[in-house]
């Protein structure tokens, strides 16, 4: 209850820095971009560095917990020890007015949400796998440094007409041994483990893959794999990123799949 109060109370209260506020005497707010569950990300340019950065700045119902503290400090050091051009580049933080931030290279693109549900783009198959394909890649380089993203998502991949970049790591954790409390985790998002990241992933082709289905009001409501007008191959290999069958238990087995047939 107390928590559910604390979230109503911080969207009625916490209001986005206005457009040209400049913060910390060094950067000046030129668009607002959005909120997650950590902070609000805001187009900033940097009078020092003269150039536009990403600024994220934590939210008021994250900066009164110990948790929601640590957490951004987490993401910080996440994001800072990245060095790989599939995601934004981590510049520096501070605190403005009692608020923690910290700045990264900002990706000039468009995510999947906005590219789908807003321009109205449609992905073939082939097209699905590819992108499926290259997010792989930058999975498969977290995992090998021991990171789990945790919200492979449509707004959190973007595309910058050549390539794709995966951003947000505020649910991001290392991995560490299984223990009890991992396992009484039911939703697999939240798992600390590879196949939340690839659970992940069978809803990003999802998401993919119906950019290209046309829905009937008139029609029963029907599973994926019955509206979906895809290939065997593909729905094998869907049904394992979601655990309907066994899942995967490593990127090189999917990349392998995707390569069989595409």
């Amino acid at each position: 209850m107390l928590r559910k109060f604390t979230l109503f109370f911080s969207k009625m209260m916490e209001k986005p820095l206005p457009i040209d506020e400049v913060i910390a005497d060094r950067y000046r707010v030129v668009e607002y971009l959005g909120s997650g569950s950590y902070g609000h990300s805001y187009l900033v340019f940097d009078f020092l560095s003269k150039q536009n950065k990403v600024l994220k700045s934590l939210r008021y119902h994250k900066r009164i917990t110990q948790s929601g503290r640590k957490g951004f400090e987490l993401e910080k050091e996440l994001l800072g020890s990245i060095n790989h051009p599939g995601f934004p580049r981590y510049f520096e933080d501070g605190t403005f007015k009692n608020i923690p931030y910290y700045t990264m290279e900002y990706i000039n693109g468009k995510n999947f949400e906005q590219l789908i549900f807003h321009e109205g783009k449609k992905f073939t198959e082939t097209e699905a796998f590819k992108f499926a394909d290259e997010l792989l890649q930058y999975i498969e380089f977290l995992h090998s440094h021991n990171i789990i993203h945790r919200d492979i998502r449509i707004p959190n991949v973007i595309f910058d007409g050549t390539r794709i970049r995966l951003i947000d790591l505020g649910l991001g954790r290392y991995l560490k041994p299984r223990d009890g409390d991992l396992q009484k985790i039911e939703d697999v998002r939240k798992q600390i483990n590879y196949q939340a990241d690839f659970y992940g992933l069978g809803h990003f082709l999802l998401f993919l893959l119906y950019s290209n289905f046309t829905f009937q009001d008139d029609r029963k409501e029907r599973s994926w794999e019955e509206e979906l007008d895809i290939t065997v191959e593909a729905k094998q290999i869907i049904r394992r990123l979601l655990q309907i069958e066994s899942a995967y238990d490593q990127c090189a087995q999917i990349r392998a799949d995707i390569k069989n047939f595409t």
